[in-house]
């Protein structure tokens, strides 16, 4: 061994024993810092659920107490040089935001506490968790057939409806039914909880011991995880990327028709669809307005092939009934020759309000919605239009008492053909009931019309101002609704008090036969502008204080008029008498030569 060699060793083993008396000293000395509490995990987006932290020091000092990520750095200070007695207990209480108030980032954050008398920082060997990320339950029904069409109930083969619950832990897992129909999914019922992890839920079709009302349902599935986080399955929050394919949908069917949206001539034969859930039903054809049965019968597949009636156009109802269900189907019938005016009924905004859920996701699938909707689907509550009763129907029964005559359509129907065409055929056109949207093509046909010498009476409000397409059977791309409809006027959106409206000026006979005043209406739409080129001929306005634009317009644009009537009840006012008289004076108007 060289000189060198034998200082360098002898250096080592100093160092090695001074090392082990060190070492021996700290294992005797006491502790600076004792741990009562830590809290190991916690949510911080819980109201009132936070980190305890409860320690005491072994010998007076001032600590200074904070929570570090795992790269040290300070989150957040909860002591700041405090004073404490020997074994003097200190609480502490974190919410898990940082300096900033923000909450942080989930992971293991630990505490350490720095001794200004020691001169030295201790850090727990308890740590803390933060978990602010909730579970993700998933549902998914077990359907027949197809992933993306909803899950019809009851079942041709019967049997409960049976569903998977994805991403739950058992013993927090929770499972309800909500009905989807409203405005927003409201609970229909809680369901029984699963047996295992591997089993399916079950749902046999009832709410409150009877068997559930028609109409879309979902089932939502609550879980909550060990730190209290909790979370609702779609569509409380919205679905992932990467979650299986499938919805939680059911609808309950228990007998649905669905008609054909174009006119069917009369004398020839027309398709409707029922969906009685394989069993026998009756059907009976009549005119809407009339009791008289055409036809009738008894049948038990799916497709029911009629006969259109010889007659004048109008609109007839397919009405099929089994046990204590019933649904009908409207069909358009267009009589034998040409007539002046064209009834032309909303069938697109039929379906873009129709309430039924096309996807299977649970959800209904409707224009205002999500901005997608069929036109080859059962309507529901029944087969009758929203607003139906309201709107259309009071207008088409009074055209049969007595009997006008006309040419019927719908817009579905002309958008998918030759719009322009069609309404050159006519000397003037009634837009029955709201139609809320319309396709490029009639939207464009409209306004051309009137300029050319057509003559249009709309009894809606709220129409005639959002367009949407139509292709391949389906509806897309609704807009928002403009200022202005298709003619250009600017209408105000429907008010909502109740007004009285005076005859202001006629210059076309419109209120003739009544005595000029409309009083009782509790909603209305004023027109603030005709529209280019328009001229106002008729008007009726609210008088005294409250005076502003007109209410019911007629007004010339080009060659042609058009009738507005501004007043979303007008049509259940039908029996009144300024309402009749000024309706048929519209009629006789549009009809001229």
């Amino acid at each position: 061994m060289t000189r060198l060699a034998g200082v360098v060793f002898a250096v080592l083993v100093v160092a090695t024993g001074a090392a082990f008396f060190v070492t021996q000293r700290l294992k005797q000395s006491p502790r600076l810092v004792r741990t009562l509490t830590v809290t190991r995990a916690f949510s911080p987006h819980i109201p009132y659920r936070q980190a305890s932290i409860r320690i005491r020091l072994t010998r007076a000092d001032r600590a200074t107490v904070s929570v570090v990520d795992p790269d040290g750095d300070v989150v957040r200070r909860l002591a700041d040089d405090q004073g404490l007695r020997p074994n003097q207990r200190l609480g502490l209480l974190w919410n898990g935001r940082n300096a900033r108030g923000r909450v942080v980032p989930d992971g293991e954050y630990s505490v350490r506490v720095g001794l200004r008398r020691q001169g030295r920082a201790v850090v727990l060997l308890d740590t803390i968790t933060v978990d602010g990320t909730p579970p993700h339950p998933v549902v998914r029904v077990r359907r027949q057939g197809g992933t993306n069409a909803p899950l019809l109930y009851p079942m041709r083969g019967g049997g409960p409806v049976r569903f998977q619950v994805l991403g739950t832990r058992l013993p927090s897992e929770r499972l309800f039914l909500y009905r989807t129909d409203g405005p927003r999914p409201r609970l229909a019922r809680r369901l029984p909880a699963r047996r295992s992890q591997a089993a399916d839920g079950v749902w046999d079709g009832r709410i409150a011991g009877r068997p559930a009302p028609p109409a879309p349902y979902v089932v939502v599935a609550r879980d909550t995880d060990a730190v209290g986080n909790a979370e609702l399955s779609f569509p409380f929050k919205p679905a992932r990327r990467g979650d299986p394919e499938g919805g939680a949908g059911v609808t309950v069917r228990q007998l649905a028709a669905q008609g054909p949206v174009a006119p069917t001539a009369s004398g020839r034969r027309f398709t409707v669809f029922v969906d009685s859930r394989g069993r026998g039903y009756r059907w009976r054809l009549h005119r809407l307005g009339q009791g008289r049965t055409i036809a009738r019968g008894i049948r038990r597949g799916p497709v029911l092939r009629l006969l259109a009636p010889r007659g004048p156009s109008g609109l007839y109802v397919v009405t099929v009934s089994r046990g204590g269900y019933r649904a009908v189907a409207l069909v358009p019938v267009q009589g034998a020759g040409r007539h002046r005016v064209l009834v032309v009924l909303p069938a697109i905004s039929w379906q873009g309000l129709n309430r039924a859920d096309d996807d299977g996701d649970g959800l209904v699938d409707t224009l205002a919605r999500n901005g997608r909707a069929r036109l080859d689907r059962p309507l529901a509550a029944g087969g009758v239009p929203v607003g139906f009763n309201a709107n259309e129907g009071p207008l088409l029964r009074l055209l049969d008492r007595p009997q006008q005559r006309y040419d019927i359509t719908t817009d579905a129907a002309l958008e998918t053909g030759n719009a322009a065409r069609d309404l050159r055929a006519h000397r003037g056109v009634v837009l029955v009931g709201n139609p809320r949207w319309l396709g490029p093509e009639l939207a464009e046909a409209l306004p051309a019309y009137v300029q050319r010498g057509g003559r249009v009476f709309s009894p809606g409000t709220g129409a005639l101002r959002r367009r949407v397409s139509l292709r391949d059977g389906q509806l897309s791309s609704p807009t928002q609704a403009s200022t202005a409809d298709v003619f250009g006027a600017n209408l105000a959106p429907v008010a909502r008090r109740r007004v009285e409206l005076l005859v202001g000026a006629d210059q076309i006979g419109l209120f003739r036969g009544g005595d000029g005043l409309f009083r009782g209406f509790t909603q209305f739409e004023e027109t603030l502008a005709p529209g280019p080129g328009a001229r106002v001929v008729a008007r009726a306005e609210e008088q005294g204080a409250r005076a502003g634009a007109p209410v019911i317009v007629a007004t010339r644009q080009g060659e042609g008029l058009v009738i507005r009537t501004g007043l979303p009840q007008w049509e259940q006012r039908m029996g009144e008498l300024n309402v009749l008289a000024m309706t048929r004076r519209a009629w006789v108007l549009t009809s001229l030569r």
